[in-house]
């Protein structure tokens, strides 16, 4: 609880830091998602500039996310490719049940799908942050790595997850809020979750190797 908090703190912290350029790149995502074509690198490359605020990296500009969304775009289809199929899948089981099926056998088929829905949708979460802690751009692994993630730390996920989606609730109700900071938010939330937990393994290592 404690931990997820920290991460809660550190992003909002990156957020209020960079105000404008949060602003800037969660609107430039949500014009580029509408357009449908670069909306798969333009959130692969969101995940990269996180990343980048995360570990301070100076003079960062709205043009630094541009060249991220041109630069990541074979990566964010194949990206696309993977994540797509998935969740159309879940969503037509989801929405396919009460049809085929009484209310009995669909309500707990429905909330089966709708688990494994989120599931896939945190280890996405995850694997767009540990991308960029990768050595290489693997997205294999970087769905692997996530899945592990998710399962070795369920607590952590499931605050850190309850409290980002409770923000996204409100920002609902504030729509404004929403549209100018929460892609950037989700964002930031997923990448120091990921340094957090990279941070924890690397002490745990260290203390069982002394």
């Amino acid at each position: 609880m404690k931990n997820a908090l920290q991460v809660l703190r550190a992003s909002i912290v990156d957020l209020w830091e960079h105000l404008v350029l949060v602003m800037a790149c969660s609107l430039t995502w949500l014009a580029l998602v509408v357009l449908i074509i670069p909306g798969p690198p333009a959130t692969v490359a969101l995940f990269e500039m996180a990343e980048r605020l995360a570990r301070r990296e100076p003079l960062l500009e709205w043009r630094d996310y541009l060249r991220a969304v041109r630069a990541r775009f074979g990566l964010g289809w194949r990206w696309a490719a993977i994540v797509t199929p998935v969740v159309a899948i879940l969503l037509i089981d989801i929405l396919a049940m009460p049809r085929i099926f009484s209310p009995t056998v669909a309500a707990p088929a429905q909330w089966f799908f709708i688990v494994t829905l989120a599931l896939w949708l945190v280890v996405n979460w995850y694997a767009l942050a540990l991308l960029f802690q990768q050595k290489a751009l693997s997205l294999r692994l970087a769905l692997r790595n996530g899945a592990v993630l998710l399962l070795q730390h369920p607590l952590f996920t499931f605050v850190l997850t309850a409290v980002t989606a409770l923000l996204l609730w409100l920002g609902v109700i504030l729509v404004l809020v929403n549209l100018l900071f929460g892609p950037m938010l989700v964002a930031l939330i997923g990448t120091h979750a990921v340094l957090d937990r990279l941070a924890l393994m690397r002490a745990t290592q260290q203390a069982g190797s002394d």
